[in-house]
């Protein structure tokens, strides 16, 4: 499988396709072939054993008053079966009383010792002893030997039917596979490529292309909603830096020039604190949006490979079998009865039909059980993008929320990265009370923390990696932890994680916990951080007050 695992995605599912649908004819021609034969075999040995069985009982009066000329002529009778090379007559002492060669074969015959009573296969030919009984007396024996050309035949045509049917069947398969690896992985690898693209070059002007209106249809629009949110919170964020860069600019030359407007200087210093706060703000919703991307490529991944197994069970489904069933139908639709009666195929042709139900309703069940986990992922992602676009719309505002599930939200939008790098989480929640804050700005400092534990345990190279996540209440808060085993914080660096622009990762931006620091004070809490030093694992604490700040207890 190394060999595929550069190849297209496209190209993977035609050449699997017609490779384990060629596999699986194959597996069922070959076993059609050996059943025709034991059935052929059987059917000569019972069609042998009844002539060897009528002609000794023919053979009986010769053996009984030793007419050698009676015995020939009941053995050139078998000359009336074409396959039928040589046979003789043994007396009761087991020498040979007379023997026969059908004329019409070319084949040497030569009486072989008198054996026990039986058949057997050698030689490519088929030899049959049966004892001459006259009312209870073993008067001698009888011995036919049957040439096995018709069955060598039947091999040939088989072998060249099967050869057809297999060319036939991979061509069909790869101009199937070649019309659903448009129809399916088309629009999933349209997606996915889009949201390479944003997640890399963080180009939220990117858009997704609807090619129909089903469940990937509607996803697509969803993203394409999402990115339009994103991209517009880029834009603010992006002009509220452009804004405290030209302030900042302005308000420095003219501090410069003009100490004695002190005053008005620190009152427009004070609005450019929070112009940072919102340019901070933004950030953390864009920390937000990033995750989203991130779980929804994910997801993606596992949409994708639900749904070239579904292409896959199509291809290598055993429909062509009933056609086949079907033809045969159709080739005795005259004599059916007579074929499902005596025929060998035809006896086993309900068998294979039960057989072939079976198989079909299983392949049925496990195309169910794909599409059902297919929509729950299609599902997921809409979950993701519906949560990303709540949290935006209620900033600024207010309201009872569950501690516990806004860590839970924090969670889902981490838990692909989380699995992908193999974190185990652990939870440790207590009841806590319903509090009243802006539920926005909490997840922004959970996605954050839980984000940052991530990149701590990865880069710890740790094969027990653990991410802890604690709810619990007491002296008037409540305490959400963030616990992590990963690389730990050096001890300098505890009092300065939390400024604004510090950071340890090469490509971190440096507002991430500044920002989240300054969030938990907004909302009348704290953020802080302990470590027991490099190595040892580190832990962030957000406390929330039981009652917002100002509030009458």
């Amino acid at each position: 499988m190394r060999l595929l695992r550069d190849t297209p995605i496209e190209r993977k599912m035609t050449l699997i396709t017609m490779l384990t649908t060629s596999l699986a004819l194959l597996i069922c021609c070959g076993a059609f072939v050996a059943y025709e034969l034991v059935v052929f075999r059987n059917t000569e040995v019972d069609q042998l054993t009844t002539i060897a069985a009528f002609a000794a009982d023919n053979s009986t009066a010769a053996l009984s008053f030793d007419d050698a000329e009676s015995a020939q002529a009941t053995l050139e009778s078998l000359a009336a079966q074409p396959d039928v090379i040589g046979a003789a007559i043994y007396d009761s002492l087991g020498r040979v009383f007379t023997t026969f060669k059908s004329p019409a074969r070319h084949e040497r015959f030569r009486a072989p010792a008198l054996g026990p009573d039986g058949w057997r296969f050698a030689d490519n030919r088929l030899h049959v002893f049966h004892s001459i009984v006259l009312d209870g007396k073993r008067l001698g024996t009888l011995y036919i030997e049957n040439s096995l050309d018709e069955m060598r035949a039947r091999l040939v045509r088989y072998a060249i039917i099967v050869a057809v049917v297999m060319a036939a069947a991979t061509f069909v398969a790869y101009l199937l596979a070649v019309g659903l690896r448009r129809a399916v992985s088309g629009p999933i690898s349209h997606l996915a490529g889009v949201v390479s693209v944003v997640a890399a070059e963080r180009d939220y002007g990117v858009r997704a292309v609807k090619q129909g209106e089903d469940e990937l249809g509607r996803l697509i629009d969803g993203f394409n909603g999402m990115l339009d949110q994103i991209q517009a919170r880029d834009e603010e964020l992006h002009e509220a830096r452009e804004l405290l860069e030209r302030r900042v600019e302005e308000r420095t030359a003219e501090l410069q020039k003009e100490i004695a407007e002190r005053v008005r200087a620190e009152e427009e210093l004070d609005e450019i604190h929070k112009q940072l706060l919102l340019a901070s703000r933004l950030g953390g919703m864009a920390e937000i949006a990033t995750n989203v991307l991130h779980n929804v490529g994910n997801v993606l991944n596992s949409v994708n490979v639900s749904a070239s197994l579904v292409a896959e069970s199509l291809k290598k489904s055993r429909v062509s079998g009933l056609t086949r069933a079907v033809a045969l139908l159709r080739e005795h639709e005259h004599d059916l009865a007579a074929f499902l009666d005596s025929d060998p195929r035809g006896k086993n042709l309900p068998v294979y039909l039960a057989e072939l139900a079976a198989h079909l309703g299983a392949e049925q069940r496990a195309t169910i059980g794909e599409l059902d986990s297919l929509r729950a992922n299609i599902e997921h992602i809409k979950e993701i993008v519906a949560m990303q676009q709540s949290y935006a719309k209620v900033s600024g505002v207010k309201e009872m929320v569950n501690v516990v599930e806004l860590v839970e939200d924090s969670v889902r939008m981490n838990v692909g990265a989380l699995s992908r790098h193999g974190v185990e989480l652990e939870r440790e929640y207590s009841v806590v009370p319903m509090l009243n804050l802006e539920k926005h700005k909490v997840l922004q400092i959970l996605v954050n923390l839980v984000r940052n534990a991530k990149y701590a345990c990865d880069e710890s190279g740790r094969s027990d990696k653990r991410l802890t996540l604690r709810v619990s209440n007491g002296d008037g808060r409540v305490r959400v932890s963030v616990i992590d085993n990963g690389v730990g914080i050096p001890a300098e660096n505890i009092t300065r994680i939390f400024n604004h622009g510090f950071t340890t990762r090469q490509l971190g931006h440096g507002f991430g916990l500044h920002s989240g620091a300054l969030a938990a004070q907004e909302l009348g809490g704290s953020l802080s951080a302990h470590s027991d030093g490099v190595g040892r694992g580190a832990t962030f604490h957000l406390d929330l007050p039981l009652q917002p700040s100002g509030a009458n207890v």
